[in-house]
């Protein structure tokens, strides 16, 4: 079944079905992150509604649609993550589930991506080493930042299991993300690519190795990190076809998958918690 999932600014004690304490609920999980889990972004779909569990279970999310793991590690102490997990408001959670870094790179990538003096078959020619490199550490130390707030002293959950993902190969194409047909954001990495005047053979090649590194850096974290679960999610979807504008393969968008997709990486994050 799927989960019941809410917005932690909904969490309401006296309502039981916004009490993630309310005993009909067998797991309640705190999810954190971009608009891969937030509830009232564009595109509307998201991939905590997708999950599914042989028990009843809460969602909360505090996710925003465009947040950057940076941002999250310099929240406030009234801010949903922090707030979720302390021990005067917070709840004894059975998981936190975290989505970040994809927005760190989408906007980093005008900086990231740049010409080349000669074309070239390699991806990392067309990429600022030193840039991405910062960008990866950053990312980093963001989500090191979280670990350390989820095993604060003041924590009602220390240790509690965290499970984060790597993303999946977005296909670089002028497909903004639309609300009822009406362009709102994006396209990111195709501009990215076009301003850099990036070989078009080279467009895929350079964004899988951006998903690539981004992954190696998370699945990095998971190796050395207590609790801190990583599922390996590229691969998982059907990639856009490049000239395309409007829903392709799995994805809805240039950086956003389409319901379908969110059901299929929702399996795998399912599977692990």
């Amino acid at each position: 079944m799927n989960p019941h999932v809410i917005s932690r600014l909904d969490v309401n004690p006296i309502i039981p079905e916004y009490d993630p304490d309310d005993q009909q609920f067998e797991l309640k999980i705190l999810a954190e992150g971009d608009s891969w889990f937030s509830l009232r972004g564009i595109p509307t779909s998201n991939l905590l509604n997708t999950l599914e569990f042989e028990v009843k279970t809460i969602v909360v999310s505090c996710a925003k649609p465009g947040d950057t793991i940076r941002k999250m590690s310099q929240m406030k102490k009234s801010d949903g993550f922090k707030t979720m997990t302390s021990s005067k408001l917070g709840y004894e959670w059975d998981a936190i589930l975290l989505s970040g870094g994809g927005n760190d790179i989408i906007n980093k990538a005008r900086k990231i991506i740049k010409s080349a003096s000669n074309a070239s078959s390699n991806p990392e020619t067309y990429c600022n080493t030193s840039v991405l490199q910062d960008t990866l550490d950053k990312i980093t130390n963001g989500y090191e930042q979280l670990v350390r707030w989820r095993d604060r002293t003041d924590s009602i959950c220390p240790e509690c299991p965290i499970i984060t993902h790597t993303y999946d190969y977005p296909t670089p194409r002028n497909s903004p993300s639309r609300f009822f047909g009406l362009k709102l954001k994006g396209p990111w990495l195709y501009k990215a690519l076009i301003n850099a005047d990036v070989p078009r053979d080279m467009w895929i090649p350079v964004t899988d190795h951006l998903m690539d590194r981004l992954a190696e850096t998370i699945q990095d974290l998971g190796d050395r990190l207590t609790n801190f679960n990583v599922v390996n999610t590229l691969g998982t979807l059907d990639r856009a076809e490049l000239d395309t504008t409007l829903f392709s393969g799995d994805w809805a968008d240039e950086i956003h998958p389409n319901m379908k997709g969110y059901v299929k990486l929702s399996e795998e994050l399912a599977a692990l918690i």
